[in-house]
């Protein structure tokens, strides 16, 4: 964990107690009495989980918060946004149609913690894991099959209850992705377009190339009316509670507004990427793809006509990120300069069969543990 490898810790629990005083505690002495780091935070934001503590006009008062701070240098994204993030968590929070964490505060001064950070309640449930993937190990597993039925029925759900924003007048317009006269579709084209150069530094890989062709070659006649996008609309990046209820949607880093099709694309992809990717079924209860975008059709009443050509950008966009990823794991040393994951990895492999272009030649790579 760099910030906590960095700056003492003691000091960064002095300078988050200070930050916390007036947003949580009325301007009380806020005492931190836990200050932890969980396994699974990853490549991207680094997260802390915080247990405060103060004592105020009514006595002793307790709050258990997360912070996200981004990284230090460049991760995993080209730029974090926690201010963008902050505003669409704090506006969905006003309407209450989805659940999030409810949200404390961002800081982009780096001074308080090293980086810019954004603090929210905490809020309890658990995730689907994805290292390893909830399709060979795990909670998700060791439920019965109409449990994890209820699971995916109700995961569904949720991303249908983001669709169903009014992202205009929730005050997101800021959140349009478009340049001059671009459809939403020309704006993530282009947006990774520019993510891939940035990720790549230069260096081919033929396989999201031709992706990116394939894209241009297959481009949808028409373009659906613009949703809320969540951006990162997958199992994981949901917490629910033991009766599998959805009660946080988390992971907004990628929230943008477009077409429907390019989160059930999205979730797609990632449910093949944990089955097909990784050479695993999936497991019992799951409903096929099929099942998942009727039951989209169901829960909004939207058409669903380009939804093949939305995961092949799926595709592309998670191939961009194992390509960043793999350059970020090398300059860690956490990979040799030889390792074939930037090229070829569970994305790019399936990236290639869903496009009928050439497969990556080299193995594949992942930094996802497979333990099937």
């Amino acid at each position: 964990m760099a910030l906590l490898n960095e700056i003492d810790r003691e000091v960064a629990a002095a300078r988050l107690a200070a930050w916390l005083a007036p947003r949580v505690a009325g301007g009380a002495t806020v005492r931190i009495d836990a200050i932890d780091v969980p396994e699974a935070s990853g490549l991207s934001t680094e997260t802390l989980l915080v247990d405060a503590s103060w004592t105020g006009d009514d006595g002793p008062q307790a709050s258990r918060l997360v912070a996200r701070v981004a990284p230090r240098g460049e991760g995993i994204f080209p730029r974090y946004d926690l201010a963008r993030e902050h505003d669409v968590l704090a506006a969905l929070g006003r309407l209450g149609a989805v659940p999030v964490p409810p949200v404390v505060g961002v800081e982009e001064d780096p001074r308080v913690l090293g980086s810019p950070f954004l603090v929210m309640g905490r809020v309890d449930g658990r995730a689907a894991a994805d290292d390893p993937p909830f399709t060979v190990e795990g909670w998700v597993l060791d439920l019965p099959v109409d449990r994890r039925a209820a699971l995916n029925e109700r995961a569904l759900a949720a991303l249908a209850a983001v669709h169903a924003v009014d992202w205009r007048s929730a005050g997101l317009e800021a959140l349009d992705p478009r340049r001059g006269d671009e459809s939403f579709l020309d704006a993530q084209l282009r947006t990774w377009r520019e993510t891939f150069a940035w990720a790549s530094a230069g260096e081919a890989n033929p396989t999201v190339e031709d992706g990116f062709a394939w894209l241009d070659e297959h481009r949808p006649a028409d373009e659906p009316d613009p949703v809320l996008a969540w951006g990162d609309a997958r199992l994981g990046n949901l917490l629910v509670d033991d009766d599998q209820q959805v009660t946080a949607v988390l992971d907004w880093e990628m929230v943008t507004v477009g077409a429907p099709d390019l989160d059930l694309g999205w979730w797609l992809f990632i449910m093949r990427h944990h089955t097909e990717g990784i050479g695993v079924p999936a497991p019992a209860g799951f409903p096929s793809r099929d099942e998942v975008v009727a039951r989209y059709r169901e829960l909004t009443g939207r058409e669903v006509r380009d939804v093949d050509y939305y995961e092949v950008l799926a595709a592309v966009r998670l191939s961009v990120l194992m390509h960043r990823a793999g350059r970020l794991m090398t300059e860690l040393g956490l990979l040799p300069a030889d390792a074939p994951m930037r090229l070829s990895n569970p994305a790019t492999h399936l990236l290639a069969r869903l496009t009928g272009r050439p497969t990556p030649d080299a193995a594949s790579q992942s930094f996802i543990g497979n333990r099937a």
